[in-house]
């Protein structure tokens, strides 16, 4: 019996060919292999195992004992090894099962949540979808390296390096106001009229990332009075209903507000920018199959919404 170290993969893909074809010819044949070569792994197999592996029954090639309970186990391995080294399985949706985990920053919440569960639910009917919201103290970026998140949908930039980001939409923004503010009547608001306001704002997430609105305003030398600030953002609108403060948002969402509340807006001044949204992932899920059909199907919803604007029924 010779070392068992002397046999590679290309031996063990022969010997099962060999065992399920019973022969060699039709071996060497269906890996495009010789048939001297084949013979002589054969041989050699022969020589590890100190078994005959296949023996003559007339004209055929019957396997031992010891050949057949190979079989199993030698499978096994094979279909390991393909497993490990080679392509990833493919994903299909319409079979899938198991979790979609996404994170989202609560400003996307009513715009793309709706459309983009709904298309996940059609694509792929048997998996389940988890959001949770992207809070202060939330370490998605742990999260996502841990696994336990797929995605994060947010409108932050200066992502940490370990982390892949695309952009998926950039909007107008917009200013959002009760039926009783004085900013109702106008026509437009000048840089003045802004900064003069009250304000609301959602809680920032640090002192050093105040946010997209009060960040390019910084840039541009400016800093509005922001008298009240909140965990959710999706409670501001029924705050102004009856205030005096201006909420600041996308124009898609605010657009929305006033579809379904007594709302006003007006496009903000050119100073507060445009707001722009990402997708995040994991460098550990760049080649996953799932994690990139995700991808996919979060990036087409965004580019739906972007082109038709925000639909009446969310």
């Amino acid at each position: 019996m010779t070392d068992p170290k002397s046999v590679d993969l290309r031996h063990l893909r022969v010997l099962m060919s060999i065992l399920e074809t019973r022969s060699v010819t039709r071996t060497a044949q269906a890996l495009d292999l010789t048939q001297p070569y084949v013979s002589l792994v054969l041989r050699r197999l022969r020589e590890t195992t100190g078994d005959p592996i296949l023996v003559r029954s007339g004209a055929r090639l019957v396997p031992t004992e010891r050949g057949l309970a190979m079989m199993e186990p030698l499978a096994e391995v094979l279909q390991g090894l393909d497993r490990v080294v080679g392509p990833p399985a493919t994903f299909d949706p319409q079979t899938a099962g198991g979790e979609f985990r996404i994170a989202s920053a609560d400003c996307m919440e009513a715009m793309l949540l709706p459309p983009l569960i709904a298309a996940l639910r059609q694509a792929a009917p048997g998996a389940r979808i988890t959001v949770r919201a992207v809070v202060r103290a939330y370490d998605y970026a742990g999260a996502l390296e841990r696994g336990e998140l797929d995605l994060v949908i947010c409108n932050w930039p200066g992502q940490p390096q370990h982390l892949k980001t695309a952009h998926l939409m950039t909007e107008d923004v917009v200013c959002l106001f009760g039926p009783g503010h004085s900013f109702v009547g106008k026509d437009s608001l000048t840089l003045d009229d802004y900064l003069s306001a009250e304000h609301i704002a959602p809680l920032a997430r640090s002192k050093a990332d105040p946010g997209p609105i009060d960040s390019q305003l910084a840039a541009a030398g400016h800093r509005r009075d922001i008298r009240a600030m909140v965990p959710e953002f999706n409670l501001i609108p029924h705050i102004i209903l009856s205030s005096q403060m201006v909420f600041t948002s996308s124009a898609p969402f605010a657009h929305y507000q006033c579809k379904i509340l007594p709302l006003h807006s007006l496009p903000a001044p050119s100073e507060c920018g445009q707001l722009a949204f990402y997708l995040l992932w994991h460098e550990r899920a760049q080649a996953d199959p799932r994690n990139t059909w995700l991808r996919r199907q979060v990036t087409a919803v965004a580019r739906s919404l972007q082109r038709s604007g925000i639909p009446d029924s969310i």
